[in-house]
């Protein structure tokens, strides 16, 4: 499954693994309550630390690929 979330996440505040569980709740037309927990298949805290603010506050902008369960 390929899901792409163009949303500016960093703009709003939003944990980009919740916007990742929400991406993949919508495609898979789930609940995100029924989903797998993602880190099954990524470490979220890593992720999060990868798209965190710089120094200077800015967000970050980059690609993360990973296949989920199911």
């Amino acid at each position: 499954m390929s899901i792409t979330n163009s949303s500016t996440v960093a703009s709003s505040q939003e944990p980009i693994t919740d916007a990742i569980v929400a991406a993949v709740a919508d495609a898979e037309d789930e609940d995100v309550l029924t989903l797998p927990p993602l880190w099954d298949v990524i470490d979220p805290e890593a992720l999060e630390t990868l798209f965190a603010p710089t120094d200077r506050q800015a967000g970050r902008t980059g690609r993360v690929t990973f296949d989920t369960v199911g």
